[in-house]
């Protein structure tokens, strides 16, 4: 699943079919859960759990999940005993392959020869490759991921700060602004948020920008303030001279 996807799409489809803010509060936790167990189509979380992650009552999340199973956004199966129930959370968004389809089309008919052979060879190492690519992916590499590993809880409002600076600016520089946030022992998100916004001033754009950004900023705090004076001084004799 792609977090940043499900979650643009989860605000989309409110806008034609809406929920109340404990549903909503629920189908977080639920994600949160849902990302711990490693995105698994099914997953099982106890009342307990949802509980503490949603600072929801057992009444309150039993009312919330009857309206995401009415309106689409999960499926629900109780088991007997204390197990803890079944979840599923019912994608909103669609990825398409256009590559696996026009793989597809091209073994579907007409005859085979020496070069579909190769195409067909060179189309198996690319998805093989891409395969590995996303294997290689960690959740650091996803802002929302890296701050709930790293920084604290999201809720609701911070998914959404977050969503919105990785339109805005990148998923990369939204991470290393919380990078920055976890060594300067600022973990609160209007910490990166304050960085974000110098940088999006400065116009700074690429990570390599922001580490520029940052090593100048580094040599300001270290200049000595009568180094400082003296570069002002230099500057008026300048003047006067001309």
């Amino acid at each position: 699943m792609n977090y940043i996807k499900a979650i643009n799409a989860f605000y989309d489809h409110q806008e034609f079919n809406p929920l109340t803010s404990a549903a909503i509060n629920l189908w977080h936790s639920l994600m949160h859960v849902n990302n711990k167990s490693r995105w698994k189509k099914e997953f099982t979380a106890s009342m307990t759990v949802l509980c503490l992650k949603s600072n929801l009552s057992e009444s309150s999340i039993r009312k919330a999940r009857k309206e995401l199973v009415e309106k689409g956004y999960v499926t629900f199966t109780s088991r007997p005993g204390n197990q803890a129930p079944i979840y599923r959370i019912l994608p909103l968004y669609e990825e398409m392959d256009s590559e696996n389809d026009s793989v597809e089309e091209n073994n579907s008919g007409g005859k085979s020869n020496g070069n579909d052979t190769d195409k067909s060879n060179t189309l198996s190492k690319q998805n093989e490759t891409k395969e590995k690519e996303a294997v290689v992916e960690t959740p650091a590499e996803n802002p929302h991921h890296f701050y709930e590993n790293n920084i604290g809880t999201l809720s609701p409002f911070i998914v959404e700060k977050i969503t919105q600076w990785c339109e805005e600016m990148s998923d990369e520089l939204v991470i290393h602004s919380m990078k920055l946030a976890v060594e300067s022992n600022k973990t609160f998100f209007s910490y990166c948020e304050g960085i974000l916004k110098q940088w999006q001033q400065t116009g700074v754009r690429t990570l390599r920008g922001a580490e520029r950004a940052q090593q100048d900023h580094k040599k300001k705090r270290t200049t000595p303030k009568h180094d400082k004076n003296k570069s002002v001084f230099d500057k008026l004799r300048e003047e006067v001279q001309v």
